[in-house]
């Protein structure tokens, strides 16, 4: 057994089904005497506290993240998306959960005010801050998530609603994993 305790912040973007597994290994994580702050969406507040974890906002608003995604369910967003701003407001939602993560792994608790650095992060992939928290930090960092989220040819992307075409399947489903990937930094 080991008698390090961390400090570890858990970043998520998402819905509350994102969510709700992390509140779990957060709370297997405080059991085993590490502090851990779940980082995510404002509206998440009273389920992450009620459970006994410090919570950190991120702000954005997963409701129109998820909205966003069904008003553009191919590859490439509406004409209609273009046209009415919705990129440029999802662009800003971003920017400002990029801003939340980083902060996440620094400021005080908002709470308390008790001080926080981040010894190490857990987060799913579209946090997509992790990584350059982690490389500035000099911390370690696990990706984790709740759907698949790495290139195969069993099926698609869980965001590329792509439809059907005369590709073979398996490649199609391969390919959905990089134009995803290459979408979300279009982005």
């Amino acid at each position: 057994a080991f008698d390090l305790q961390l400090n570890i912040v858990i970043q998520i973007v998402g819905s509350r089904g994102d969510v709700q597994p992390f509140v779990a290994l957060g709370n297997e994580l405080q059991k085993r005497g590490h502090r851990v702050r779940i980082a995510t969406h404002d509206v998440f507040v009273d389920f992450v506290t009620q459970s006994g974890l410090e919570f950190f906002p991120i702000g954005g608003n997963p409701v129109e993240l998820m909205a966003y995604m069904v008003k553009n369910p191919g590859l490439l967003p509406q004409m209609e998306t273009l046209r009415s701003g919705e990129i440029q407001k999802k662009r800003a939602m971003v920017r400002t959960m990029l801003d939340g993560c980083w902060r996440s792994c620094l400021e005080n608790d908002p709470i308390s005010n008790e001080p926080f650095v981040a010894d190490a992060i857990i987060a799913n992939p579209p946090s997509f801050a992790h990584i350059h928290c982690a490389q500035a930090l000099s911390i370690p960092l696990h990706l984790m998530f709740t759907m698949p989220w790495s290139s195969t040819r069993e099926f698609p992307h869980p965001l590329a609603n792509l439809k059907p075409s005369r590709m073979d399947q398996s490649i199609a489903n391969l390919v959905s994993f990089g134009v995803a990937e290459w979408l979300t930094w279009q982005g």
